[in-house]
């Protein structure tokens, strides 16, 4: 009898573990703070993914200055759905302060969607940098002997 019962309660213990994924939604908000970051949602059942979808541009009203603003949505979906999308997005997916652009993140994992990457990375420039700095200590170098 106690088997059956201790059997019994480990099934319980098994089939409670078994929770979905969770993600951070929100939906079109300036940023990632605030609601980006406090609102969470357990997925469905077939949804495997967070996804991120970041749009660089100008905003929907009116402004002065006409700067350009992110816009954050997050939540829960399939992992082909989300890739998909993300090669979807690749042409566009520039990162560059001077130009709209639109990018898709797609991670698996409990809450992997809450840190977004808003900017470019500026490797092109960091790259040149590096390349002139080898040329400077080359022409200094050779230029003392």
């Amino acid at each position: 009898m106690n088997f059956i019962y201790i059997s019994f309660l480990l099934i319980l213990n098994f089939l409670s573990v078994t929770n979905g994924l969770e993600c951070y939604v929100c939906e079109q908000q300036e940023g990632n703070d605030d609601k980006c970051v406090k609102t969470v949602r357990m997925c469905q059942r077939y949804e495997d993914t967070c996804a991120t979808l970041i749009l660089y541009t100008t905003p929907h009203e009116w402004t002065p200055t006409l700067e350009r603003r992110h816009y954050i949505s997050k939540g829960c979906d399939t992992r082909d759905s989300c890739t998909r999308l993300l090669y979807g997005l690749a042409s566009v997916c520039t990162r560059n302060w001077y130009e709209d652009w639109a990018c898709v993140e797609c991670c698996q994992g409990d809450r992997c969607n809450r840190y977004v990457v808003l900017g470019s990375n500026n490797i092109r420039a960091s790259l040149i940098l590096l390349v002139l700095m080898i040329f400077s200590i080359f022409f200094i170098h050779f230029s003392f002997f």
